[in-house]
């Protein structure tokens, strides 16, 4: 897919998006977590901004995290109401609705947004994140099904994040492929052809797979050393960590340091077993930036790492495996230079700039086909 340029993109007519989102707004912490939802919706903005397109932001996201359970209920009763009042007010002034959204928590949200996009003609977007949409619809009760089928479900675009999940929507003319992407712009790496510095940038959630990533590492040479950065959640085990021959926990990255990071690293680990994983960005900005992974086998990350390709793919929850996978690539050096190439070049296919033309396409002709918006008065 080849992208046009910047200004062949500046001359295509304006139109207005009503983006609701999570969207990052300060710097990440413990507490303030950039999650891949987030990271997705800035780089949305910026893209269909790149694209004509003004952008208005709707944000979705929590104040913070690992609160108790019932000020967590409290928080997203409180943002439902603020995004349902929001989106009433700015609908009228939009040409289309888009929302991105996870499918665990899309029935209410997403139903609401459909129902009021229908009664002001306004045709609704959806971007369902993750690549476990099918346990969650499967998982529905009879009734929320059937609201499902009836209402978001038949939303004008419904983007779905992995190849597994299209094949399973494939009779619903409205569903599209659209993966996760990345526009990492890295640092020259210097190459050395063989694997001593790690990396596992996460969550540290445990289904994440940070104890079989550290179990694995307890017993590589000593030239080897995994450097561990993430946020800390409330399941989160650092005595992991606890005198460690070969891991350092690092904190949390602020998202315009990973590039320069992930640079100065030789391979990233990756061993999540998380069920709502699709094409973690982790993985593809690892790839972007020359690095490739030992990654855990999953329905997205099968698709995402090419074994032998780009990476090595292993067993769920067996550090074993993934220590094998790391002195694999110690003992046979051609192979990891093969799988850096490999890398780079996988990282080529999930370039931002070429999927959001894409997109802006397929939006500009929702565009055509709705109710003219109405446009603010200007004030006097």
């Amino acid at each position: 897919m080849k992208s046009r340029n910047r200004f062949d993109r500046e001359r295509e007519p304006s139109a207005h998006i009503l983006l609701i989102a999570p969207v990052q707004k300060t710097g990440a912490s413990d507490t303030n977590v950039v999650g891949g939802n987030k990271v997705m919706a800035d780089e949305q903005v910026r893209e269909l901004g790149a694209c004509g397109f003004e952008v208005d932001v709707i944000d979705t996201s929590g104040a913070v995290t690992n609160l108790p359970a019932w000020k967590i209920k409290a928080n997203r009763l409180a943002r439902f109401l603020r995004v349902a009042w929001g989106a009433a007010r700015k609908i009228w002034c939009s040409d289309v609705v888009f929302l991105i959204i996870a499918p665990w928590s899309a029935l209410s949200l997403a139903s609401f947004l459909w129902a009021v996009c229908k009664m002001t003609r306004r045709p609704l977007a959806l971007r369902l994140t993750g690549g476990d949409m099918m346990l969650d619809y499967l998982g529905y009760g009879a009734f929320a099904r059937w609201l499902a089928d009836r209402t978001y479900m038949r939303s004008s675009l419904v983007y779905v994040e992995t190849q597994y999940l299209h094949r399973n929507f494939d009779n619903r003319d409205n569903f599209k492929w659209f993966p996760n992407t990345r526009g990492i712009k890295a640092p020259a790496r210097t190459g050395r052809g063989r694997v001593e510095k790690l990396i596992f940038v996460a969550r540290l959630d445990m289904y994440k797979g940070l104890a079989e990533a550290l179990e694995a590492c307890r017993r590589l040479p000593e030239s080897c050393h995994l450097n561990v950065f993430g946020p800390g959640m409330s399941d989160t085990d650092f005595s992991l960590f606890e005198d460690h021959p070969r891991a350092t926990y690092g904190g949390v990255l602020d998202p315009a340091e990973i590039p320069r990071v992930l640079s100065e690293h030789d391979l990233l680990v990756y061993p999540s077993y998380y069920r709502s994983e699709g094409y973690p960005g982790a993985i593809l900005e690892a790839f972007q930036c020359g690095l490739p992974v030992v990654a855990a086998k999953g329905d997205g990350v099968s698709e995402l790492v090419e074994h032998e390709e780009s990476g090595l793919l292993v067993e769920p929850r067996s550090a074993a495996e993934v220590e094998s996978a790391i002195k694999r690539l110690l003992d046979e050096p051609e192979l990891y230079r093969r799988l850096c190439a490999g890398a780079r070049r996988r990282g080529d296919d999930f370039r931002s700039a070429d999927w959001y033309d894409r997109m802006a396409a397929e939006l500009r002709s929702l565009c055509r086909k709705q109710t003219p918006r109405v446009r603010p008065a200007k004030r006097p």
